[in-house]
C-alpha cells in the first residue's frame, strides 16, 4: 500500500526530510490546500521551538495539485510525498503519533477495500467532518490519541485522497484524557513568523524556520511564511545569511534524501531557478540586497 502524507512545514525540505532519513518515494507534488491558514503553533518535542498548524477556515479539507508552471494563488502550499506503508510509518512517529495506531488504521480500511486516507475522509465525513467527533472516532478505534498531530484526510480534486498531520487545538484530541500540547501552552491560533521569533528568539527556532523556508527551492510558496519578515530587519537578516549559503546544498540534499530522479523532480518541481522564484525565496533574497 502506498500513502500520500502532505508536510505543510519542515517536510517541504530535504533538510527537514532528511532528520527522519532517506525514502524513496514514488512520486512528490506541490498541492494547493483549499481554505486554510499556515502558521506556528505547537511546542516541539525535539526543541526549544514551535512547529507549523493550520487553521481550518471549513470542515473539510480539501486542495489540487498543481504544477510548477502555476502562479501561486494564495492558498498554503506544501509537499505532497507519495511513500510506502513502512516510509508513511517513520514520517508518523516523527510527528508524534503511534506507528502502531496508523496501521490499527490502516488494517481498517483494508477491511473496507479501501486506502487509508480514503477511508478516514469517509469516517470524517460521517461525522459531518466535525474535527471533535472525527478524533473521538479515531480514539474509539484505536484506543490512542497524541498531544502532538493527529492524521486527517485530505481529498485532492481528481486525484484521490492524502494525510496531513494537524495538530489539536482548543477543542482537544479526542479524549478528555490526553491533553494537547497547543492546550497546554496556550496556544489558540496560530502564529506568524515574527511572533514566534518573539517568543523564541533562539538558534532551534531558526533551525526550524529554515527547514520550513527551504520549500521555497523546490517551488512550493512559503510568501505566507515570508510574510511579517520585512517588519522585523534582525530575523531578516538571520534569515537571509542562513537561507543564501545552503540553496545548492538542499537541492542535493533533496534529491539524496528522498531518491528522486532528475526527471521526477523536473517534472514535479521544474527548473531550480524558476523554482525558487515561484516560491518566494528568490524575491526574498533580492530584495534584502535592493
Amino acid at each position: 500500500m502506498e500513502v500520500t502524507v502532505i508536510g505543510h512545514g519542515s517536510l517541504m525540505s530535504g533538510r527537514g526530510l532528511s532528520f527522519s532519513g532517506t525514502f524513496q518515494l514514488r512520486t512528490a507534488c506541490i498541492v494547493a490546500l483549499n481554505g486554510c491558514t499556515r502558521g506556528f503553533a505547537k511546542l516541539s518535542k525535539y526543541g526549544d521551538r514551535f512547529a507549523t498548524d493550520l487553521e481550518l477556515e471549513q470542515p473539510a479539507l480539501e486542495g489540487t495539485i498543481v504544477s510548477p508552471q502555476t502562479v501561486p494563488d494564495g492558498r498554503v502550499e506544501a509537499l505532497g510525498l507519495n511513500v510506502s506503508l513502512e516510509d508513511c510509518g517513520r514520517l508518523v512517529k516523527r510527528e508524534g503519533y503511534r506507528p502502531e495506531a496508523m496501521l490499527t488504521l490502516v488494517e481498517r480500511a483494508r477491511k473496507h477495500g479501501l486506502g487509508v486516507a480514503e477511508w478516514l475522509w469517509r469516517l470524517a465525513a460521517e461525522q459531518a467532518h466535525d474535527l471533535v467527533a472525527y478524533r473521538r472516532q479515531l480514539f474509539s478505534i484505536t484506543g490512542y490519541t497524541s498531544p502532538h498531530y493527529i492524521p486527517h484526510p485530505v481529498r485532492l480534486a481528481e486525484v484521490g485522497y492524502a494525510l496531513i498531520f494537524l495538530a489539536p487545538g482548543p477543542r482537544g484530541t479526542g479524549t478528555p484524557d490526553v491533553v494537547s500540547i497547543r492546550q497546554q501552552t496556550g496556544i489558540n491560533t496560530v502564529l506568524s513568523t515574527v511572533e514566534t521569533w518573539r517568543r523564541k528568539p533562539n538558534e532551534d527556532q531558526v533551525a526550524y524556520f529554515l527547514s520550513c523556508l527551504l520549500g521555497g527551492a523546490h517551488g512550493i510558496n512559503v510568501r505566507d511564511f515570508l510574510a511579517s519578515v520585512g517588519d522585523h530587519r534582525e530575523l531578516a537578516e538571520t534569515l537571509y545569511q542562513r537561507i543564501r549559503p545552503v540553496l545548492a546544498e538542499e537541492t542535493e540534499c533533496f534529491f539524496q534524501t528522498t531518491g528522486l530522479t532528475p526527471e521526477q523532480y523536473a517534472q514535479a518541481f521544474g527548473s531550480f531557478e524558476a523554482a525558487l522564484h515561484r516560491g518566494g525565496l528568490g524575491d526574498f533574497l533580492e530584495g534584502f540586497n535592493s
